[in-house]
């Protein structure tokens, strides 16, 4: 990643409107936020109707398993974390 900020640095020390200015900057945060972003905090939630054991008891049983909460009756969602 760092050659890229590298370049679009220069291109911004070489640019020659205020678009261009601009444009490299936000490329340069765009490749800096990437690299600062949290992966662990990413959840999938998988919606489950009518409480199907089978898929239920597949998806608890999964390391990636997080925790589960109840919508209605017949609807719930299980959060499991990015593999």
């Amino acid at each position: 990643m760092e050659p890229y900020i590298r370049m679009n640095t220069e291109f911004r020390k070489e640019a020659k409107s205020d678009f261009e200015t601009n444009f490299y900057k936000l490329m340069n945060n765009s490749v800096f936020g990437n690299t600062m972003e949290n992966l662990r905090n990413r959840v999938d939630v998988k919606i489950v109707q009518s409480w199907e054991t089978e898929k239920i008891q597949k998806l608890v049983a999964s390391p990636s398993y997080a925790r589960h909460e109840i919508f209605r009756n017949d609807m719930g969602g299980v959060h499991m974390y990015k593999m």
